[in-house]
């Protein structure tokens, strides 16, 4: 990959973050250097889940069908970034080593 190339991703890169960004507003509007400043508990899985919500990250209605098909075809697939494992009879996917 030559320099130009490099150059060319970094920028395509940079517009999709501009992007987010635009969408999610202003990150720094969400506090994280004391707990005690919550009003909710953003502390492991749920928290996580919880914080998401509260910057409006999450809101999209997709079918189970479609989020499947995006995860393999484009996460595990193309750009090995997910893989799945088998856990009771369940697909869990994690993020590739």
């Amino acid at each position: 990959m030559d320099e130009q190339e490099i150059r060319a991703r970094v920028e395509a890169i940079e517009k999709r973050l501009e992007a987010v960004e635009g969408r999610l507003g202003p990150i720094k509007n969400i506090k994280l250097e004391r707990k005690e400043e919550f009003k909710e508990d953003f502390s492991g899985l749920a928290g996580g889940i919880r914080l998401l919500i509260k910057s409006s990250f999450l809101g999209y209605h997709y079918s189970d069908a479609g989020i499947i098909s995006t995860l393999t075809e484009t996460f595990i697939k193309n750009k090995k970034t997910l893989t799945r494992i088998k856990e009771n009879k369940l697909w869990k996917y994690v993020i590739r080593k």
